[in-house]
């Protein structure tokens, strides 16, 4: 049932930002909020707590893929704020949403115990460039192009979302062992 609802939602929001993206910020804010809240809470059987590790942190590409992202975010927040001062609140809302939503994909990705985690990678990766493209699109500079993209790839990240709860299936490690080991 949260499945659906998590689709309704994100139907609403989209509503709300084709009337008004400023006007209805605040609204908008809660209703991104709510998505990524009930998508994590979608995912919260397909991931546990032996799956965070913290040396998985230290590698290389995970501290690159930190950074990259916290300067993608701290970017567009500077270059946004002015245009939304009032509303820091539902800004913050929208980013520990997305970053809630990212790095429970992140650890189900990185704990390699499901065969298509990866959609979900891609529905996380989607989800950041929406999330980056949209505010900018909507309060900088608007393009009619930037909105058929942001709608494609929205569209693209809930079908790879949607079609990792359909393909999905644990990896049987005992057969990978076997076969590598």
């Amino acid at each position: 049932m949260l499945f659906p609802l998590s689709m309704l939602v994100i139907a609403i929001t989209d509503v709300f930002i084709y009337l008004d993206f400023v006007k209805y910020y605040t609204v908008i804010a809660v209703l991104i909020f709510t998505f990524y809240g009930l998508c994590s809470f979608l995912l919260k059987d397909f991931i546990s707590k032996k799956d965070v590790k913290l040396k998985v942190f230290a590698s290389p590409p995970v501290i690159v893929s930190i950074i990259l992202i916290g300067y993608l975010i701290f970017s567009i927040i500077d270059l946004v704020l002015p245009k939304i001062i009032n509303s820091v609140g539902a800004m913050s809302l929208i980013v520990i949403g997305l970053l809630l939503f990212v790095t429970i994909c992140f650890f189900i990705y990185v704990s390699d115990r499901y065969e298509k985690s990866i959609y979900l990678f891609i529905a996380a990766c989607c989800t950041l460039f929406v999330d980056a493209l949209l505010a900018i699109n909507e309060l900088y500079y608007y393009s009619r192009e930037f909105t058929i993209l942001i709608n494609g790839v929205e569209i693209l990240g809930i079908y790879f979302f949607t079609k990792f709860f359909i393909d999905t299936k644990p990896i049987d490690i005992k057969s990978i062992n076997d076969t590598y080991f």
